[in-house]
């Protein structure tokens, strides 16, 4: 057993020299002292080749937790963030009882929410801090960051809401009417309190008419009712929004063409 525990110090001592250049550390204590000193001076890299030595080490000694949690911290502050994220997951998994599981829970959104990319772009990383926003609001709901935490939420959702919304602009200019309306409504649906779910909902108005207008005259009569519901719902929803002026022309259209194909006014629709 002493000749095993040799041969993993020295594999320990090869491979901090390999990572690090000429440095090598004779024991845990030694690797995270140097990670925290070259963390200290902003040499990030440095750090963390220290702190995975320190790591290297076991998991079960008595500094693997200080390490695991400095690692992350080290990636985040490299601005390196998926692999911050996926650090202090490692920690929150592995040292579940360690008290400053709540912060690194905390840093873990910061990590995902800082990959979180122009709405233009693919959100899954958007998506993943959401989800973890969710968890640690759910877990903590007495965390001093809850109100931090719950101001990137809001953030992120409305990214997500203005990238369906250009969905549903996008369908639009198409001509892809009845894709556009689904993508609009579904602004409204997931995101209900965005600044952008007035404007989907007047935008859906818009497809729906111009979707009603293209159909054939079979369909035409309840495809325009659709669209004065949708603006009946517009003007319930958001009375104030300047999106319900600007919908009235459609709502014109939709009323004019509603009763060409046959519909019968009443007081709601007048």
């Amino acid at each position: 057993m002493p000749i095993r525990s040799g041969l993993c110090a020295l594999v320990v001592l090869v491979s901090a020299g390999c990572g690090g250049g000429p440095v090598t550390f004779g024991s845990a204590q030694q690797a995270y002292d140097r990670g925290v000193e070259q963390a200290a001076d902003g040499r990030y890299m440095t750090a963390i080749e220290a702190f995975r030595a320190a790591l290297d080490f076991g998991r079960t000694s008595a500094l693997a937790d200080d390490a695991q949690l400095a690692l992350a911290r080290a990636y985040a502050a490299d601005g390196q963030y998926l692999l911050a994220g996926s650090e202090f997951t490692r920690f929150i998994e592995f040292y579940r009882t360690d008290e400053r599981v709540e912060q690194a829970a905390f840093e873990r959104i910061q990590a995902y929410a800082a990959l979180s990319p122009r709405y233009e772009l693919d959100q899954t990383d958007t998506r993943q801090a959401l989800a973890f926003i969710h968890g640690f609001l759910q877990q903590y709901p007495e965390n001093p960051h809850v109100a931090e935490a719950d101001a990137l939420r809001a953030e992120l959702r409305e990214k997500l809401a203005r990238k369906q919304y250009e969905s549903g602009n996008l369908y639009l200019r198409r001509e892809y009417y009845d894709a556009a309306v689904i993508a609009y409504l579904d602004v409204l649906a997931e995101y209900p309190t965005s600044s952008y779910a007035d404007d989907a909902l007047a935008g859906a108005v818009e497809a729906q008419v111009e979707y009603a207008a293209n159909s054939v005259p079979s369909r035409q009569q309840e495809r325009y009712r659709k669209a004065l519901d949708l603006y009946d719902q517009l003007a319930t929803l958001f009375p104030q929004s300047p999106a319900l002026a600007q919908a009235q022309a459609s709502y014109d259209r939709a009323y004019a063409g509603w009763r060409a194909a046959g519909g019968e006014p009443t007081a709601a629709a007048q």
